[in-house]
């Protein structure tokens, strides 16, 4: 090949050199089809020159002029070959003309719209031959169009120089395809034998790339296609997208994106998609606009996978160094080639062959990334492989040493194999024993035909059965319950087989029924609990409703059984009430039944019992317990039973109801004396004014849980000026609907069905929580009296929680004093004493409310360190006409005095009232003359 230099001078040829160089030609570009040969001619002999072996311009879409001049010297013809090195150019005309003449003196038409054979020259290139004569010179003319980008090196050959250069480039490009080949028939087989979808997407990749260098470099139009000049047009863009694409899927699949990086995967289908769309409208879009998408796909793809696998490498993923690597070459290679096709850089050995040195570092550097992929798989297997070893194994010791039974099993039942477990549990020495005389497990395992029946049904349907539970039984004949687990094994041409495990749960089945036995029936007496007595009686009640049966309950209730608790211990107390259990146990029906309600309470439902014959049984029962004398050590105790009998029929609403009456019944037996029998009746006043009182305890506990009681306040007077500050006492109100009842109407219920400690938290956080809430009040207050009742007192956990109240609404302790009533105290006088000390020690207030109701014993008085007294309103209210009265308030107060206590006069109602009580000396009154209760 000749050099070519920068000179504008015409080419001398002389005799016997080697071919002359063409160092600058004459350019100029047009419209196609507007510039005639002649007015061409003209317009070259004036322009510009370019250099012949770097004509570049791109994609320009013009018809392209160039001109240059040639001299013989030599005195003999010569035949010079004229190469242009793109095989993509649409048209070329030659025309060659002697200097000075205007007719050329041949023209040679050729370019890739023509079918192969037409070519002047049977190459690749466009290849030209020129006839010189002898000491002539001759004006040489080329006209080009095309629709690829305009890339023409020119150069001038001797013929034999010519074919010794096609043969070394023919050599070049045969050796990089035939590596390529290779490498794709490698991966093909690699494909083939692992299923591997990486490898054939390679193989696509490679095959592809290899098609559309022969395109690039011409081979393709001169040995596959010759004849199909539509189709070379456009298979550069083809196959150069379906390259692009089988590259991004096999960039996905190297490099394992779906399970590293899951949103990159999705991008890489998106390009593969693309690409192949592109490939598709290579056949409908014009071939000019693909040649630039496509050329900008070349830039885009490889840059994703670089930046992938340069991500991937930043977190140590190992496939991931020799892909980086040879995306390294493939991106510079199509970055230099992309520019060198838009006429950005100049046309040279670099960016002519920019894509065959890219893709022999890629493949190179892929070679390798395979190779290790290789060896990483394989050594992956022989890992496995170990592991695999070690299982097996690891297996085997847990096969020989499970503590659960392991079996398997022929089509027809007969045992195969089992482990020690398996054989131990069915009661053989070893396994081998087993296997050899027993022949059918399938009458032992499960035993019962149903369960058997069940469990083969399910094993043939499903395939498996996980946690089948069935009674089976052991060699010796000896029963037990089983949890089995069995899959069937299917073999290819073969009946299959079953294995399985087999767990012994007797144990756990017995401790199931013993569940079931304690959740129906009470651990101390043996009889039924609460909830299944409940189940029973819905049952019976339901029959009642259905077939109009009648059925009574009895609801019984021990008298005296806190004195035996109290003085023997709960001990003592347990085994009364087992005695009692058999003793009732004695008087009933097998179709009665008896259950143990809770602490002392017991219940019989008689079924199909009329009222007349429950009333006949329940005296039996009660002079049987009357009777009976429980002796413990050197102690004999006697009790009796409360009993209250309720009818059940058709026209009984719920059990609730039954229970209610029943229970009021009862009670209503122990009020009358204890050890009495109560027949339900609606017009009994006693059991109504308890059912009256239950709806009012009902009502009360729903209020205290919604916040629906009212707390009022009733002021306190002082009859000394010294004793300045506002003075109130708490009071608390019942609200139902538009009603508001007084403490009368429902504190009694609240004492009797024990909600009282209740309710007095209620009023004590309530009020707190007012008060807290409007620090006007809490400041103007000198003092607020709150009560408490006996059962409060008594409470072991009221004094935390009443410091915890003080602590969280942050009131003063000494502004508050909390009444006790003096039967209250007196009742319960060495808890009293504790909680009032205990209280004080802190600076909490106490008085003692209703003086002189009750046992008015001054003495108490010492023992009870109280703040205050409060006379009862009884004294105070007949002051004024009953000297007795009038002595027994001078008294108290006198006393309290000198015990340095305050005094408090209750029930004042009028004016006279007041001065007499202040002759006597009383500190303050209180009463509707002083205050009327308000709400706060």
């Amino acid at each position: 090949m000749i050099s070519l230099h920068a000179s504008a001078d015409d080419v001398n040829v002389y005799a016997g050199e080697f071919p002359p160089t063409i160092p600058q030609v004459h350019h100029f570009a047009t419209e196609i089809g507007s510039s005639p040969l002649e007015q061409a001619r003209q317009a070259l002999r004036t322009a510009p020159t370019v250099s012949a072996s770097q004509i570049n311009f791109g994609f320009t879409g013009k018809e392209h002029w160039f001109a240059f001049k040639l001299l013989n010297r030599s005195s003999d013809s010569r035949e010079l070959f004229l190469s242009l090195g793109n095989p993509l150019l649409d048209n070329i005309e030659l025309f060659l003309f002697r200097v000075g003449e205007t007719q050329p003196e041949y023209a040679i038409s050729s370019g890739d719209q023509r079918p192969y054979h037409e070519r002047p020259i049977n190459h690749p290139h466009f290849v030209f031959p020129l006839q010189l004569a002898g000491d002539t010179s001759y004006e040489v003319i080329l006209k080009i169009d095309a629709t690829s980008s305009i890339q023409v090196p020119i150069s001038l050959w001797e013929p034999s120089q010519f074919t010794a250069y096609n043969h070394k480039e023919a050599s070049l490009s045969g050796a990089l395809l035939g590596i390529i080949g290779i490498m794709a028939a490698y991966n093909l087989m690699l494909f083939l034998f692992l299923r591997d979808k990486g490898y054939l997407y390679f193989t696509a990749a490679l095959a592809s790339y290899a098609l559309a260098e022969a395109t690039l470099c011409g081979m393709a139009y001169a040995y596959f296609w010759p004849d199909n000049p539509v189709w070379n047009d456009k298979s550069l863009v083809f196959f150069i997208n379906l390259c692009l694409a089988a590259l991004a899927l096999f960039t996905r699949s190297f490099l394992s994106l779906p399970e590293r990086l899951p949103a990159m995967a999705q991008g890489f289908v998106h390009i593969a998609a693309w690409c192949l769309l592109c490939a598709a409208l290579a056949f409908f879009a014009s071939n000019t606009a693909m040649l630039k998408l496509s050329l900008l796909n070349i830039a885009v793809t490889p840059m994703f996978g670089y930046f992938t696998g340069l991500y991937l490498l930043r977190s140590n993923f190992r496939p991931a160094r020799y892909f980086t690597l040879a995306y390294t070459f493939l991106v510079f290679a199509s970055l230099v080639f992309c520019a060198g096709k838009f006429g950005l850089l100049p046309l040279n050995g670099v960016t002519g062959h920019a894509t065959q040195f890219g893709v022999v570092g890629m493949v190179l550097a892929l070679s390798l990334a395979l190779a290790d992929r290789l060896k990483g798989e394989k050594s992956a297997r022989e890992f496995a492989q170990l592991q695999a070893t070690e299982n097996l194994e690891k297996y085997r010791a847990i096969y020989e040493n499970s503590l659960e039974g392991m079996f398997r099993l022929d089509a027809k039942g007969a045992l195969m194999a089992c482990n020690p477990a398996f054989a131990q549990l069915l009661g053989a020495r070893n396994e081998k024993e087993l296997v050899s005389n027993t022949r059918d497990l399938t009458g032992m395992i499960p035993l019962q035909e149903d369960a058997r029946r069940l469990f083969f049904l399910s094993l043939k349907q499903y395939g498996h059965v996980f946690g089948f539970e069935a009674r089976c039984q052991r060699l010796d004949g000896k029963q037990f319950w089983a949890t089995i687990f069995a899959r069937q094994i299917l073999t290819p041409g073969g009946p299959g087989f079953v294995e399985g495990s087999i767990v012994d749960i007797t144990e756990k089945k017995e401790n199931e029924q013993q569940l079931h036995y304690l959740a129906r029936h009470d651990p101390l007496t043996g009889l039924l609990n609460r909830t299944e007595f409940e189940y029973r009686l819905n049952s019976a009640l339901l029959r009642s409703r259905e077939q109009g049966l009648h059925h009574a309950l009895l609801f019984m209730d021990l008298d005296q059984f806190k004195i035996v608790n109290d003085t023997s211990g709960h001990a003592a107390g347990d085994e009364l009430l087992r005695q009692i259990a058999v003793m009732f146990r004695q008087h009933l029906r097998e179709r009665d039944s008896l259950a143990r309600l809770g602490g002392d309470e017991f219940g019989i439902l008689l079924e199909r019992c009329g009222i007349e014959k429950a009333s006949e049984i329940a005296h039996r029962l009660r002079n049987e317990v009357s009777e009976f004398r429980f002796a413990l050590k050197e102690k004999v105790f006697s009790v009796g039973v409360s009993i209250g009998i309720v009818p059940i029929t058709a026209a009984t609403p719920s059990i609730e109801e039954i229970f209610s009456l029943a229970d009021t019944a009862c009670y209503a037996a122990k009020d009358a004396g204890r050890n009495r029998i109560i027949v339900h009746n609606e017009k009994t006043g006693e059991i109504i004014r308890r059912q009256s009182e239950m709806q009012v305890v009902t009502a009360l506990q729903e209020a205290i849980k919604q916040n629906q009681l009212v707390l009022y306040k009733q002021n306190i007077g002082a009859l000394k000026p010294e004793l300045c500050g506002e003075r109130y006492e708490i009071l608390v109100r019942l609200k139902q609907g538009a009603d508001i009842l007084p403490p009368g109407a429902f504190l009694p219920a609240a004492e009797r069905y024990n909600i009282i400690r209740s309710l007095d938290r209620w009023v004590i956080d309530a009020y707190f929580k007012w008060l807290h809430a409007r620090p006007g009040q809490l400041e103007r207050l000198s003092q607020v009296n709150i009560n408490l009742s006996s059962q409060t007192i008594n409470d072991s956990e009221f004094a935390d929680f009443l410091l915890s109240a003080f602590s969280k609404y942050s009131i003063p302790l000494d502004k508050v004093c909390f009444e006790i009533t003096e039967s209250s105290a007196i009742s319960s006088l060495v808890e009293t004493t504790a909680l009032v000390q205990n209280m004080r020690a802190k600076g909490i207030k106490f008085a003692l409310d209703d003086f002189g109701s009750g046992f008015s014993s001054y003495s108490y008085l010492k023992s009870l360190p109280v703040n205050s007294l409060k006379i009862d309103g009884s004294f105070v209210r007949d002051i004024l006409s009953d000297p007795v009265d009038l002595a027994m308030v001078r008294s108290i107060t006198e006393v309290a005095h000198i015990m340095g206590l305050n005094v408090v006069a209750e029930f004042v109602e009028n004016e006279e009232t007041v001065e007499r009580l202040k002759s006597l000396d009383v500190d303050f009154v209180q009463g509707y003359h002083i205050h009327k209760p308000m709400p706060l």
